[in-house]
C-alpha cells in the first residue's frame, strides 16, 4: 500500500531547481540546484506540505564528488486534531574514481529520517565498482554493484544491521537543447536480518528562460520490513519552477 504525496509549486515558492539536474560536465566546478515546493490549505480542514531537493555534483576526467538531498513534510488538521503525514529527511554522497574509460570505483554514505515511514533512523555505508556502459555529451548511462552495511533503527522499538549487496543503474538525458533527464534506481537485497529495499529517484527540467526551469521530480521508496501498521512504499512527487547552475 504506497501513500502518494503531491505538492504544486506557486510562484511565490519559486527556488532553485530540481536537484537530479546537477550536471557531469568534467570542467572540475560545481553544478547542480536546489528547489522547494509547497502547498498550504484552510477552511474545514487544514494542511500544509513542503518538500525540498537539493543536488550537487562537482567531476572531472579522473574523478567526481556527487552530494543529494531530499525533504518532505506534511502536517493535516481535521476538527482540531492535528496529524503529521510526512516527515522524511535523506542525506547522502558518493565518490567516484575513474580507472579506465569505462570503469570506474565508488564510495558512498547515506542518512535518513522518515517516522511516518516507521524509519527513525537509518545510516548505510557501501562501496563497488561500476561500468560507463553509454557516455556521450547527450547521454550517459551507468551500471554498478557492490557491498554496504546498514544500521536502522524502527519506529517500533525494534533494530536491523549487517551487511548487504547493493545493485543499481543511473542515467542522464538531454532530450532537448532545453530539457534534461535523469533517473537512479538501487535495489539492496534481502540478506541476514535486513529485508530487500529498492530506491528510485527521477527528475525532469525543461529551460523557460535563463537558468529558470520547469521542473518534476519523483522519487519512490520500497521496504521489505516496516514497523506493523505501516505501508511497504513511500511516493513523493513534487512539480514546480527553479533555477539550475
Amino acid at each position: 500500500m504506497s501513500r502518494l504525496s503531491i505538492a504544486f509549486s506557486a510562484a511565490a515558492l519559486a527556488f532553485p531547481s530540481q536537484a537530479a539536474l546537477a550536471q557531469d560536465t568534467p570542467d572540475g566546478h560545481w553544478h547542480g540546484g536546489l528547489s522547494v515546493s509547497g502547498a498550504l490549505a484552510s477552511g474545514n480542514t487544514s494542511s500544509l506540505t513542503l518538500a525540498a531537493n537539493a543536488d550537487a555534483s562537482r567531476a572531472t576526467e579522473e574523478d567526481k564528488i556527487s552530494l543529494y538531498g531530499i525533504a518532505n513534510y506534511g502536517r493535516n488538521k481535521v476538527d482540531g486534531i492535528q496529524t503529521t503525514a510526512a516527515d522524511l529527511l535523506r542525506l547522502g554522497g558518493r565518490y567516484d574514481f575513474n580507472y579506465g574509460p569505462r570503469w570506474f570505483a565508488f564510495g558512498g554514505a547515506e542518512g535518513e529520517t522518515n517516522e511516518s515511514g516507521g524509519v527513525r533512523d537509518r545510516y548505510n555505508l557501501n562501496g563497488g565498482v561500476g561500468y560507463h556502459v553509454v557516455k556521450s555529451d547527450t547521454h550517459s548511462w551507468d551500471v554498478f554493484g557492490g557491498l554496504g552495511y546498514s544500521d536502522t533503527r524502527f519506529t517500533d522499538g525494534s533494530q536491523a544491521n549487517g551487511a548487504q549487496v547493493l545493485l543499481g543503474e543511473e542515467s542522464s538525458h538531454k532530450v532537448s537543447e532545453t530539457t534534461s533527464l535523469r533517473q537512479r534506481f538501487v535495489y539492496y537485497p534481502h540478506g541476514g536480518e535486513l529485508d530487500d529495499r529498492a530506491t528510485f529517484d527521477a527528475g525532469l527540467a525543461t529551460t523557460i528562460s535563463g537558468g529558470w526551469t520547469l521542473n518534476a521530480g519523483l522519487s519512490s521508496r520500497y521496504a521489505g520490513r516496516v514497523p506493523a501498521g505501516t505501508k511497504k512504499t513511500d511516493n513523493l512527487l513534487t512539480m514546480g519552477f527553479g533555477y539550475k547552475f
